[in-house]
């Protein structure tokens, strides 16, 4: 069993917000793991559990109504509503609002696996009455775990020892705990094809699911890199619109993650542009098939920023704090790979090299015009940058 650093957070806010609380993210990362372990803690408590798994159809049965009574006789003896893969009822949104209105001693929490339909379900019914939480794959953190080690060396020793299967496997849970090398490829695979596609397939925007799957191939190869849609529309051969709608099915399928660019100067930098991220660099390289060993990839550079990007990413996430990011780059070519800015902190900048190295030219054009100091993120201070 691997803690996950958010299922406290979002235990606390089940019982105290007053809200409904929505855990969204992809297939297989670890919801229902979490739903169940919270409702082990809350029975444990004595409090009445009523958990639902939508993908069951005796289970949508259940709770598939916008009828009080109906719910009123369900409800009437439950302290606590669990539902998993919510965005599979016919309309959640109403369903979640009539609970939330009528049924007041009862807590909710609903996952789903594709915000792109959830939370369209949800927007405008539940305006104001939820809590919404991503949950990723497995964070470096929660893989290393909670040990206590007699030093911070042996504590490094680990984690530099876990960091290659991570930027070639990633960090989805089932994945993470294979220890085949072969079975975590396959287990890779079966995620792409079973569920990341299954999902994004059912999407009644994908009219070519052949163009959807050449567009997240064609990302693959180009991590970190800004994305032309013009450029990418006329290599896969669809028009720009279907560029830009899959590449929002895919950001909402918990597939990609994309990065704007800072700008207060737009004489002097880029501004339309984005780059693209992988939310899981297993999945990444099995949708390229490529698990070659760090020392043979000319793409390290670019997977160690994504990795360092989305572990970040997942920190905050964790922690339930909210954090912007972009990254900077102006026309004379001076860039900074990342910045961020947070409600309670401000702006930061980093660069990332895999290797040794100084900071580039770029980093200081950047502080010479902002008068932010630009940090450098490698091998030897990563883990102060992503735990």
């Amino acid at each position: 069993m691997i803690l996950r650093f958010s299922q406290d957070l979002v235990l606390t806010s089940l019982i105290s917000s007053g809200k409904i609380i929505l855990v969204l993210g992809a297939r297989q990362v670890g919801k229902t793991t979490i739903v169940k372990e919270i409702s082990k803690k809350l029975e444990k408590e004595g409090r009445k559990v009523m958990y639902l798994n939508c993908d069951l159809s005796e289970d949508i049965s259940v709770i598939n109504t916008t009828s009080g009574s109906v719910l009123e006789m369900l409800l009437s003896n439950i302290d606590v509503l669990l539902i998993d893969e919510a965005q599979r009822l016919d309309n959640p949104g109403l369903t979640l609002k009539i609970i939330y209105d009528n049924f007041k001693h009862v807590k909710v929490l609903a996952t789903g696996s594709s915000s792109f339909d959830l939370k369209n379900k949800l927007s405008d019914p539940l305006t104001g009455r939820y809590i919404d939480f991503t949950l990723y794959p497995l964070s470096f953190s929660e893989g290393l775990g909670v040990e206590e080690f007699a030093s911070e060396v042996l504590f490094k020793t680990k984690a530099d020892a876990l960091l290659p299967q991570t930027i070639l496997y990633g960090l989805y849970p089932e994945v993470y705990l294979e220890k085949s090398i072969l079975q975590k490829q396959a287990l890779l695979e079966r995620i792409v094809e079973s569920y990341l596609f299954k999902d994004i397939l059912t999407f009644q925007r994908v009219k070519n699911s052949q163009a959807i799957k050449n567009l997240t191939k064609a990302l693959a190869y180009q991590i970190g890199s800004e994305v032309n849609e013009n450029e990418l529309a006329n290599r896969l051969k669809i028009d720009r619109k279907t560029v830009v709608s899959y590449l929002e099915i895919l950001e909402k399928a918990y597939v990609i993650v994309s990065v704007h660019p800072y700008s207060k100067n737009p004489r002097r930098e880029i501004g339309g542009r984005y780059k693209i991220y992988f939310v899981d660099l297993g999945i990444r390289n099995a949708i390229i098939g490529d698990f070659n060993s760090l020392d043979l990839r000319k793409d390290i550079g670019f997977l160690w920023e994504n990795f360092l990007f989305v572990e970040r990413r997942k920190k905050f996430a964790n922690s339930g704090k909210s954090l912007a990011s972009n990254f900077w780059r102006s026309y004379s070519g001076a860039e900074v790979d990342y910045l961020e800015k947070t409600a309670s902190e401000d702006l930061k900048a980093f660069e990332f090299k895999y290797g040794k190295g100084a900071l580039s030219k770029g980093a200081g054009t950047f502080t010479k015009d902002y008068g932010t100091a630009v940090n450098l993120i490698n091998g030897q201070n990563y883990l102060d940058f992503i735990r």
